[in-house]
């Protein structure tokens, strides 16, 4: 059974002509129309997550590791090197 998606039309506008060439020449070698390859380009985009949303879930994240014991582990380390 087949998902059934809604799409919506997406116009980009004032794009330069090289960068069109290339994008045309990168969907031809897959054997893709231009619209397909954006297609995929802005499906992968939008499936990856932004460097802001990705540093939210690190740091939500519980790394089994306390806060405190990193941070005097730290402050060992560099009273240490100072010491040097």
């Amino acid at each position: 059974m087949s998902e059934e998606r809604t799409t919506k039309p997406v116009h980009v506008r004032d794009v330069p002509e090289e960068v069109v060439a290339v994008l045309q020449a990168r969907a031809n070698a897959h054997g893709m129309s231009l619209t397909a390859y954006l297609r995929n380009m802005f499906v992968e985009a939008a499936n990856k997550p932004s460097m802001a949303e990705w540093i939210e879930s690190a740091t939500d994240r519980d790394w089994g590791v306390d806060r405190e014991v990193l941070d005097q582990a730290f402050r060992e380390a560099r009273e240490e090197a100072d010491a040097r």
